[in-house]
């Protein structure tokens, strides 16, 4: 057994021989071809950081639908651009970085354009990113390996904790670590397979709380990543046996409806009835009240006249 700080290059090539197949079976792997301009490759990275390729995309195309154009995005208030965000974490500080690229891009150039960074070397593209202030190393690396090729490889925290569960980093790593541990075992032309492979197992809703260090502590020395194909195997079971256990939303709600609907009138207590709706039992139809009795005729008083 091989802990992660321990791992060599050779023993992690080993675990990615057999991970790679096993996610791209599980979750039917295509890699997405992205051939956007670099601002809104940035702007995309934004969206992708910490959820699956779907829901950026979603949320990409809900803030190219939103705002008109670019410049109309950079004015607005964090507040506006964040409902593009809507549903996704930190939508918030989503909405502060894409504002951020935004004011950088146009305070340089007063313009939204920035493929000179294709013809940079990768060290000067570094450092024309590195002046964006706020800008996250995942964000950063992505670019680097999307427009310019770099042998970059983007980890963010989901991703993270999910190499860490695998065993093929150890748990003591930022993600600038992770992706420079990892650029000795993943070839250049396979990164995007890589990071899409990964983030496929790392945003999966089903499993990635069992990557939560807060709720399943990593060993210090991190995991042993040789059994992965076996503890992937047990771990899909594991899930598929919870989401059985636990009956859906939907699932509750439905049963509510069918009681509802289900409901006799004549099942409501009488007690609960409303006044207007009681008949009037206490004074009943057929009963009819009696005419007042006449009062009698006072007696005439006999008054006796004197002799």
């Amino acid at each position: 057994m091989v802990a992660a700080s321990r791992a060599k290059s050779s023993d992690r090539a080993a675990i990615l021989k057999k991970l790679l197949p096993a996610i791209k079976k599980q979750y039917k792997v295509v890699v997405p071809k992205h051939d956007r301009p670099v601002l809104e490759t940035m702007l995309f990275a934004i969206c992708l950081e910490d959820v699956s390729v779907d829901e950026a995309e979603l949320a990409f195309e809900k803030l190219s639908r939103d705002f008109p154009d670019l410049n109309e995005i950079r004015v607005s208030s964090i507040s506006e651009i964040e409902r593009a965000f809507e549903g996704l974490p930190r939508a918030e500080w989503r909405a502060f970085h894409v504002r951020s690229v935004l004011q950088y891009v146009f305070e340089k150039s007063f313009a939204f354009e920035f493929e000179s960074l294709r013809k940079k070397t990768l060290e000067l593209a570094q450092k024309q990113l590195a002046k964006i202030k706020h800008l996250s190393n995942f964000v950063r690396n992505y670019t680097l390996q999307s427009v310019i090729g770099a042998h970059q490889i983007p980890i963010d925290d989901s991703m993270a904790r999910a190499l860490i569960w695998l065993g093929l980093v150890p748990p003591n790593q930022d993600g600038e670590q992770m992706g420079e541990t990892m650029k000795a075992v993943v070839r250049k032309a396979e990164v995007p397979l890589f990071c899409f492979s990964v983030r496929c197992l790392a945003t999966d809703k089903l499993v990635h709380d069992y990557f939560d260090p807060k709720k399943y502590p990593p060993p210090p020395e991190g995991h042993d990543g040789a059994p992965v194909s076996e503890r992937l195997a047990d771990l899909y079971k594991a899930a598929a046996s919870k989401s059985k256990a636990k009956p859906s939303p939907s699932a509750k709600g439905s049963a509510r409806i069918d009681v509802k609907s289900t409901a006799k009138p004549s099942a409501k207590p009488a007690a609960k009835a409303s006044p207007a709706a009681k008949p009037a039992a206490a004074k009943p139809a057929a009963a009819k009240k009696k005419p007042p009795e006449k009062a009698a005729a006072p007696a005439k008083k006999v008054v006796k006249k004197a002799r």
